[in-house]
């Protein structure tokens, strides 16, 4: 029998065509589907970037308030009359001016966790100073002890206290500037020159720190980490360490084993790295 092989090679080639319209048309349908898979993810993924965003507003803005209203505590308005107003006798121009006093007992009663204030002039950082028997406390707490994710300026528990030898100052790198932020300006010459003293209130005391070190180190190097020393030279090793870090050649004379230091640190980032800037105690300020 004689087989028509143009008529088969004809139904091969249409079933081709067929099988390939329909290959096309599940293509089509496979990359709408994968189109609207991910402008669904990308629309989640924004939602959720805004919601962040604004939560993240939100605490700033609640943190800022909270500080502000901190601030308040201390400021006491006094009376104020020029020379010549003085020479006239007369009150009748006399203005107020508010002044900042420390208030510890005022603290205390804010949040009984309070052990002083640090204040750095010129910048944000003007915060109280709490500690608690851990280190996770106020991380995500801050200074009135509710959940904030500023968090506070704490002391690390393992360390010896504002009045010990020397102890450890914790605070978030904040993006809006906030908390230990500017301890980053340290990197810059102008700043570091311009701000080589902080005021620290202990307690009830008042006194001058004065910055003799500011660098940049990991979270785990347990030369500059430290928790107690065994002895003065233990002590003395590790000013030298903390001081010989320096990037910046400060005015003050350095410490010795009789000082007391303070060593403020914050993130520079999520890998580890860590902004340093190390004080020691001087004069009492009689307010």
């Amino acid at each position: 029998m004689k087989v028509n092989t143009n008529k088969k090679e004809n139904h091969q080639e249409k079933n081709s065509i067929i099988n390939r319209i329909k290959n096309v048309h599940i293509s089509d349908r496979a990359y709408a589907v994968i189109r609207y898979v991910a402008l669904g993810v990308a629309a989640l993924v924004l939602i959720y970037s805004s919601y962040s965003l604004t939560n993240s507003y939100l605490d700033y803005k609640e943190d800022e308030a909270k500080y502000a209203e901190i601030n308040d505590m201390f400021e006491q308005e006094t009376a104020s009359t020029s020379d010549t107003q003085k020479k006239k006798k007369t009150l009748n121009y006399s203005s107020s001016i508010k002044t900042w006093v420390w208030d510890y007992k005022a603290m205390l009663q804010y949040n009984d966790e309070a052990k002083g204030y640090i204040k750095l002039d010129g910048t944000r950082i003007q915060y109280p100073i709490v500690e608690h028997e851990d280190n996770e406390f106020y991380l995500k707490r801050g200074s009135d002890k509710v959940s904030n994710g500023a968090g506070a300026i704490f002391l690390d528990y393992r360390t010896a206290g504002l009045d010990g030898r020397m102890c450890i100052l914790y605070g978030h790198n904040m993006m809006d500037g906030s908390m230990f932020k500017e301890l980053m300006n340290y990197r810059e010459d102008d700043f570091a020159k311009k701000h080589q003293t902080f005021d620290i209130y202990v307690g009830y005391r008042h006194y001058i720190y004065y910055v003799f070190s500011a660098f940049s180190t990991t979270d785990d190097n347990e030369s500059v980490y430290k928790f107690g020393f065994e002895d003065d030279n233990d002590y003395q090793k590790w000013l030298n360490t903390v001081a010989g870090k320096s990037r910046y050649k400060f005015d003050n004379p350095l410490p010795g084993v009789d000082d007391k230091v303070i060593m403020c640190s914050t993130c520079v980032d999520n890998s580890g790295n860590r902004q340093i800037v190390c004080m020691y105690r001087g004069e009492e300020v009689v307010d």
